[in-house]
């Protein structure tokens, strides 16, 4: 059986992510003070594990990458944090700390593990940001049950950061969110390609095995438009 340590599956990443067409457009910082991420629904991310691999603690660009569906028409393909400023050589699939090395034995040659999506959008946070914004979303659903996160703390935020973006709809794309005043940890929020669905993360490595970034794929060319639209409408 593997190791979860040693499991390394590897990923053609770099031939579709290179594509010229794409727009890079620099989102955030992300604050890491463990150096432990989570990738999810920013509504479920106490239900998602962390990584099992981390980084050094500190704060690294957080990027998005916009594919043109039209000339008024963007979408999410990529998202990445980039930890050095070197290309890596070779990507191989981000594993939750979680799995076992049977469920890895069992991974068919086309399958991969990854987190789902069922608002429309995806997050990267620290495991310690983690537990504040999970705090802060159950205190306020305790103080207003009838309300949502998104509604009452999210949406005005997203227009404000992103919504006047060419390549953001009106309503935003993307966010910086922090969970709490008295600290410096953040969640990056972005809208996830299509919308809902259960997409992979892969570890960009250098020869020596260094962790140059996290790249997440939102598998854009794996969907047609409309199957899973549903960002604008989604009630969270």
């Amino acid at each position: 059986m593997k190791d979860l340590n040693e499991y390394e599956l590897h990923y053609d990443l770099d031939a579709e992510f290179s594509s010229s067409e794409l727009v890079e457009i620099h989102v955030g910082d992300l604050n890491l003070p463990t150096g432990k991420i989570i990738a999810a629904d920013p509504f479920f991310t106490d239900s998602q594990p962390a990584f099992a691999r981390s980084v050094e603690p500190d704060k690294y660009p957080v990027y998005i990458y916009m594919a043109e569906i039209d000339e008024l028409h963007h979408r999410v393909a990529y998202a990445k944090v980039k930890f050095r400023p070197e290309t890596p050589t070779k990507y191989i699939l981000a594993l939750t700390e979680d799995l076992t090395a049977e469920e890895l034995d069992e991974l068919g040659d086309d399958e991969f593990f990854g987190f789902p999506v069922d608002s429309g959008l995806a997050a990267l946070l620290d495991a310690e940001t983690n537990q504040q914004l999970t705090m802060r979303m159950n205190l306020l659903q305790e103080n207003k049950p009838e309300s949502n996160y998104y509604d009452e703390v999210l949406a005005k935020e997203f227009e404000e950061y992103s919504g006047k973006n060419k390549f953001s709809r009106s309503l935003g794309d993307w966010n910086d969110h922090h969970p709490s005043t008295d600290s410096d940890n953040n969640v990056i929020m972005f809208s996830s390609g299509w919308g809902d669905g259960y997409y992979p993360a892969y570890w960009g490595l250098n020869d020596n095995g260094d962790t140059i970034e996290l790249v997440i794929d939102f598998l854009i060319n794996d969907f047609e438009e409309g199957e899973d639209d549903e960002f604008e409408d989604e009630e969270v």
